[in-house]
């Protein structure tokens, strides 16, 4: 509801290409089957129906891996990596100190799904 808000009040999609969020960084604007739900959730599609991982582009800073709670990324600077994403378990990252992804795993969680 609150990203709903948001696009109602200042316009910026729900579903949004990184590069809203990270213009300055030289690798952003090339990401084509990434995406960022809000500020706080980052997502890589897996598009081959025979592959169980896929490689994601993670712009500086912390970012935690939604389904096992590993730490991902560098603070100084933005990586690539291959991380598992097998059906039911997509690659969703959501920055360190997102609210929105704090609040989503505690819901996941609470729902049983962690």
């Amino acid at each position: 509801m609150e990203l709903v808000r948001e696009a109602s009040e200042k316009g910026l999609p729900v579903v949004r290409h990184p590069f809203i969020h990270y213009p300055e960084d030289p690798e952003v604007p090339g990401l084509e089957y990434q995406f960022m739900v809000g500020t706080g959730l980052m997502v890589a599609s897996v598009l081959d129906p025979d592959t169980d991982t896929v490689e994601v582009y993670l712009p500086a800073g912390g970012w935690v891996h939604l389904w096992t709670g590993e730490r991902h990324g560098s603070p100084v600077r933005g990586v690539y990596e291959t991380v598992p994403a097998p059906i039911g378990e997509p690659a969703v990252f959501c920055g360190e100190d997102s609210a929105q992804g704090i609040r989503f795993r505690e819901e996941l969680r609470c729902r049983g799904l962690l």
